[in-house]
């Protein structure tokens, strides 16, 4: 006997609802037609999907992995609903992209004005953010793309795929008021006592960063803010002292208030894109992908 969608659904109830009383009378259906579902559905897996407390029902390890792939699977409905009704309108899309700090200055826009300059009406859609949050909407289908760092000296996830674009070379950022100002060059041992503003955790950014100062044997600054927006990084570093860490990507332009040095031994960090490995791209996102492969 397969699994009926009628139980992935009350289970998507329960998980949403917190109790079988509350999915049921949501749903319209009796707690025992509700509980009777659950069973028949654990009977059908072999395992339990949830567990019932005192204050409610939670979602077991089996239970959390069928409602990621069903929230998937109903994302992936509503897009096709979406799109079927867009492509009837004469619009192309939708197409939802995941952005990190990093290219939302430079390399996006540039491959979103490639791709408008040859297109008609479309449904496109950004959203911003880190890596560890971008990459649990990518699974869960709520976003078709994610553009920035790619994991390569940290591995990549067996269900998703990355494409490296570039090699985008770490420098250091510094201010006039800065002692390093009119330095070609610097090391990170000479940067010891500087005032840092370094990213925030949750990015791959961040542990490349933080891989730079392991790998220089020098420990993480003390005397450091912590900010992911790239506007607040360049304005502390002009009016505040501080120094950070940049890459080409990051930069858009020179400017006399404003000078990046290059740092010894720094290396350079991959930037490209992520898919969901089990996914078809649409036409949209395949020129997308074009436009960014050749481009760079």
């Amino acid at each position: 006997m397969a699994v009926e969608a009628s139980q992935i659904a009350n289970l998507l109830a329960i998980a949403k609802y917190g109790s079988f009383t509350r999915a049921a009378e949501e749903k319209g259906i009796s707690q025992p037609a509700l509980s009777n579902s659950i069973a028949l559905l654990e009977q059908r897996l072999g395992v339990r999907v949830l567990e019932r407390t005192r204050r409610g029902s939670t979602l077991t390890p089996y239970g959390e992995i069928l409602v990621r792939r069903a929230e998937g699977v109903l994302s992936l409905l509503t897009d096709a609903e979406t799109e079927v009704k867009r492509r009837a309108d004469g619009i192309d899309g939708p197409l939802r992209i995941g952005a990190t700090p990093s290219v939302l200055s430079t390399l996006l826009p540039k491959a979103l004005r490639l791709l408008l300059a040859d297109a008609g009406p479309v449904d496109i859609e950004i959203v911003d953010g880190l890596d560890d949050t971008l990459v649990p909407m990518l699974r869960s289908g709520a976003i078709d793309i994610i553009i920035g760092p790619v994991a390569e000296m940290f591995g990549s996830p067996p269900d998703i795929l990355e494409h490296v674009l570039m090699r985008d070379p770490f420098a250091i950022a510094v201010g006039p008021g800065s002692a390093f100002f009119d330095r070609d060059k610097v090391s990170l041992a000479e940067l010891a006592d500087a005032k840092w503003v370094l990213p925030r955790p949750g990015s791959t950014y961040r542990r490349h960063v933080e891989a730079l100062f392991m790998t220089a044997g020098i420990a993480w600054p003390q005397n450091c803010i912590l900010a992911n927006s790239l506007p607040v990084l360049e304005s502390l570093v002009r009016f505040s002292g501080c120094v950070t860490v940049v890459s080409q990507v990051q930069i858009t332009e020179q400017k006399s208030d404003f000078k990046v040095v290059t740092l010894e031994g720094a290396g350079f960090r991959c930037i490209g894109y992520k898919l969901r490995k089990n996914m078809k791209p649409s036409p949209l996102l395949n020129r997308l992908r074009t436009i960014m492969e050749s481009a760079v």
